[in-house]
């Protein structure tokens, strides 16, 4: 398996803790590691593309619109 592919499959595999945590808002939103995410680096194309948000306080949501 090549590395972009590999990081595609990550990408699914993190919006799919963001949908099984429930975050799809700020009053929803959770901590990297409260959704088991220990690598925040594998988020930043995610926060880029406004896939998820970030609230002050350190969490996260799945943008839903």
């Amino acid at each position: 398996m090549n590395i972009v592919a590999s990081f595609l499959m990550s990408k699914k595999r993190i919006i799919k803790l963001f949908e099984v945590s429930k975050a799809f808002s700020a009053d929803s939103a959770k901590t990297l590691h409260e959704m088991g995410i220990f690598n925040p680096e594998a988020t930043f194309e995610l926060l880029y593309d406004n896939v998820i948000s970030a609230t002050e306080d350190g969490k996260y949501y799945l943008n839903k619109n």
